[in-house]
């Protein structure tokens, strides 16, 4: 087992334990029981993902093992769970010992087949490996692991949990020690306020001096001690500013200045990208220690723009990438959460600066390290897709945002901007392409500029029309992107579909009618987008997962769109029904245009995601129809267009069938969802028999498909699994109509739709062996769908000719109640197991016996105490006689017949 998964199974059994234990004392014991069961449940998972692979390999090596049965070990869960919940201590005790006796005894199976598996293995020779040995001429290699290298998560990941991590922790506890000491110093010392802050300052500043000159004994220990002299420095400085000892704000602003520049002196000095890493952060989040007051917007964004020159100064001369990724990270989060939480109206235009500030440090440093690089090795130079690249476009964005979202209502001022950053990179262009260094990056500034151009005309347009300007030119940057294969352009194109979608929410809430054409060219460009991306194969080939799952989306909002206006658009009694055809005969046609495309993946997901809300609109449709348990349609129109709907669908699931096959669980939970929308329509009078016709229907013509394997697999999923098993369980206690066109028990609509769904279920679980589902499990499974269903056909029989109870507590005080249920499971055991005695049918035969331990449970621990006087004795006569019988004729099977 994968030691990351091993992990992760632990830390799910600590957090069940936890969780259980917790819930007991706080008197909610359902939940204590639930965790429970999910701990044994996951713990005889743990053990059989043990058990697996040496199974596998005992088996390759002809080695003989006995395979234990985990039917017991669900029968004791089971009957423990039960106890609890009726709150029998003794049957909870009784379950959990059994639980544990079986559970120990698989153990030892498990253990002996270890066993054998490991002295088979230590007699088979090892396999002869060469080891080289390295010669006096052979030079260590040593693999590149520099900053530049490895990824940001790498490099926190090196820092953190490499070298001395007791050395990093201490400096953490040590940098929170001196924070809580300035708090309290500013609070509690009798001692003046400025002999405090100037002892802390000598102490940091000694603390600096030491670990300088420890720098040639222990250069980690040296740096972590230079580090903390630092960061306290800092912390010192600003509790003095914002306290009033330093009143001057030229005289603070020197003493940073100071500070920053020897940081900046010992950085360079001693290449310690480290130490300078951690003054940095340090300074960043000084200015949340304080305890007098929070700084303005303009202080704190001002304020960063000093760190961020220091962060210049250092990237200028040392290509220290990780430290610029942090810089724009913080700045971005920190400081652009910061200034909006805080921020002041009238701040806007120094703020505005501010931004423009930061901005072009950030395109300095990536236009620098980028130099750089180039300069070290321009034969190897090369940007990285991932945060290299961003600094060169994040930067310019995101600060073109932060202007445009504070310009929001001054279409003037965002034009004005776009303006300006894209003559600016422009500028850069013509400067960067004549250097052969930096050639790489010049088409990065070229299309910068462009992008910023593009941003222009969108909004030029007037209220709800530039989202339409927004949706139409993302669209057709899109398509450009295809034709040229550029990815850059095409991420251009998503940006401005993402940005038409989010600002039509705007509009929506400020305008005072419904904005129809606005969402109508936002929901044709997002359906042109994904049909256009899938309509090629060379375009196809462009698309990556990321691509993908945003067309996922795109084709999730767009139907929603569709929905909502053609309710807007189609004023009539039967609108939803109308709207609920249009939509997917839509789907229908742009489904048969893909399929011609030869579009498969890259089309079947955001298809999929697609029909979602068409699930939930003919979800409400159906509630809006029910009228006391029945549906009740408007009109023959309304019920055939909601069948025909439903076919629809299903015909979308089904084509092609790559989905079947490559994601059979997504594709069976639609098509049993679309079949039985179409089915309601059958039986409206009766729906919980009707929903199910149209699957069991489709489940027997798939049972039929001998020569068409993929049916098969299609009903292996465990999606239609769970769906089958919830209409068993609601089904029998929530239908109303049970008792329409009923005849005799069995010879009545819902009874033999009840049996045919019990016949279907149990050959899907057969099916669920074959595709792993552990043995146990579907036993189990099978014995009590068999006896939920053959007991409520009987309770509903009972009900009708000798009222007893039906779906009541009072069931369980009923003697005819009771004595007949046990008949019943006696009986559904004796042709079970006599079957499996004939036939050889090992496992047929534990089935049987399996409900025979529920009749024998049911017996001593129910009917012992819960029925009157002679129907218990003829329940314990009539089951104790059927058991001798089982005996005698049915006797256990030596081997499973083949």
């Amino acid at each position: 087992m994968h030691k990351g998964q091993s992990e992760i199974r632990m830390i799910w059994l600590m957090i069940l334990i936890i969780v259980g234990v917790g819930a007991w004392f706080l008197k909610a014991h359902i939940f204590t029981y639930l965790c429970g069961l999910a701990l044994v449940m996951s713990v005889m998972q743990y053990v059989d993902a043990l058990q697996t692979p040496a199974a596998q390999i005992a088996t390759e090596k002809h080695i003989s093992f006995q395979e234990t049965s985990k039917v017991p070990l669900y029968l004791a869960s089971i009957v423990a769970l039960v106890g609890g919940a009726m709150d029998w201590s003794f049957v909870v005790g009784a379950g959990v010992t059994a639980w544990i006796f079986f559970f120990l005894r698989w153990l030892r199976r498990l253990e002996a087949l270890l066993n054998r598996v490991q002295r088979r293995l230590q007699q088979v020779p090892p396999t002869a490996y060469v080891a080289v040995e390295p010669t006096s001429h052979t030079e260590p290699l040593e693999l590149p692991f520099t900053s530049n290298s490895i990824s940001l998560v790498d490099q926190f990941r090196q820092w953190i949990f490499q070298g001395n991590p007791v050395l990093k922790v201490a400096i953490l506890v040590l940098i929170i020690g001196i924070v809580l000491l300035l708090r309290f110093a500013t609070e509690h010392w009798q001692l003046s306020l400025a002999l405090k802050l100037s002892i802390v300052a000598s102490v940091s500043g000694a603390v600096t001096a030491l670990g300088y000159g420890l720098q040639a004994k222990n250069r980690s220990f040296a740096l972590a001690l230079e580090g903390l002299g630092l960061a306290a420095l800092f912390l010192t400085l600003f509790f003095a500013y914002y306290n009033g000892v330093i009143a001057m704000l030229w005289v603070a602003a020197f003493c940073f200045a100071v500070i920053m520049l020897l940081t900046l002196h010992l950085s360079l000095k001693q290449q310690s990208i480290e130490l300078a890493l951690m003054a940095m952060i340090i300074a960043y989040i000084a200015p949340f220690t304080l305890p007098v007051r929070n700084a303005t917007a303009v202080e704190l964004i001002a304020y960063y723009v000093v760190i961020n020159l220091a962060v210049a100064v250092l990237s200028t001369l040392r290509p220290w990438k990780i430290l610029n990724q942090i810089a724009f990270l913080i700045t971005v989060i920190v400081g652009g959460s910061y200034a909006f939480y805080q921020g002041e109206a009238e701040e806007r235009r120094i703020l505005t600066v501010l931004v423009v500030a930061h901005t072009a440090i950030f395109v300095w440093l990536s236009f620098r390290f980028s130099q750089l690089l180039a300069k070290a090795d321009l034969a190897q130079f090369k940007l990285k897709p991932a945060l290299d690249v961003a600094l060169i476009f994040s930067a310019p964005i995101v600060g073109y945002i932060f202007i445009y979202l504070m310009y929001f209502d001054e279409m003037y001022w965002q034009a004005g901007a776009s303006l300006d950053f894209a003559v600016v990179y422009a500028g850069l262009y013509l400067l960067s392409k004549r250097h052969q260094a930096v050639q790489l990056i010049s088409q990065s500034y070229l299309s910068l500029m462009l992008i910023f151009l593009a941003l222009i005309p969108p909004i030029l347009l007037p209220e709800q029309w530039s989202v339409v300007g927004w949706a139409v030119e993302g669209l057709m940057i899109f398509i450009y992107a295809l034709y040229r294969e550029s990815n850059i352009s095409r991420y251009l194109g998503m940006g401005l579909l993402v940005v038409a979608g989010l600002s039509s929410f705007y509009y929506l809430a400020e305008l005072s009618q419904f904005p129809r054409e606005m969402y109508w060219g936002l929901c044709l460009s997002y359906f042109a987008v994904v049909l256009l991306a899938n309509s090629r194969a060379s375009f196809r080939k462009q698309l990556s997962h990321a691509t993908i799952a945003f067309h996922g989306l795109q084709m999730l909002f767009a139907t929603t769109m569709l929905i909502v206006l053609l309710l807007d658009q189609i004023d009539r009694a039967n609108q939803f029904v109308i709207c609920l055809l249009i939509v997917s005969g839509c789907y229908l046609l742009m489904n048969e245009v893909m399929l011609y495309c030869k579009a498969t993946w890259s089309w079947l997901l955001p298809k999929w995601l697609g029909l979602i809300p068409v699930f939930v609109f003919a979800f409400i449709i159906v509630l809006d129809q029910s009228k006391q348990g029945i549906i009740v349609w408007s009109s023959t129109f309304d019920r055939v267009a909601f069948a025909l709907s439903g076919l629809i669908l299903t015909a979308l699931w089904l084509r092609p069938m790559l989905g079947v096959r490559a994601e059979k669980e997504w594709v069976s939970f639609g098509v049993l969802l679309s079949l039985a929308m179409s089915s309601l329509s059958l039986v409206p009078s009766m729906p919980y028999m009707s929903v199910v016709i149209l699957p069991l229907l489709f489940c027997a013509w798939c049972y039929w498909q001998v020569d068409n394997p993929d049916w098969k697999i299609f009903w292996q999923a465990r999606s239609t699994l769970v769906l089958m098993a919830t209409w068993m369980l609601s089904s029998q206690l929530l239908t109303q109509q049970a008792f329409q066109a009923y005849v005799l028990p069995i010879l009545n609509p819902f009874d033999l739709v009840s049996i045919a769904m019990l016949i279907g279920f149990m050959w899907m679980l057969s099916l669920q062996v074959k595709s792993g589902l552990d043995k146990g499990i579907v036993a189990v499974l099978m014995v009590l769908s068999l006896l939920w269903l053959s007991s409520y056909i009987v309770l509903r029989a009972l009900h009708v000719y000798l009222g007893t109870p039906l779906n009541e507590l009072a069931l369980w005080q009923d003697g005819t109640v009771q004595l007949s249920l046990t008949l019943l499971w006696v009986g559904l055991a004796f042709m079970t197991m006599s079957l499996a005695s004939h036939k050889q049918l090992r496992s047929v035969w534990i089935l049987g016996g399996s409900i025979l331990v529920v009749v024998t449970l049911k017996l001593v621990l129910f009917d012992l105490s819960h029925i009157g006087t002679l129907t218990r004795v003829v329940s314990f006569l009539g089951a104790g006689l059927v058991m001798l019988v089982i005996a005698y004729i049915a006797p256990m099977p030596e081997g499973e017949k083949i």
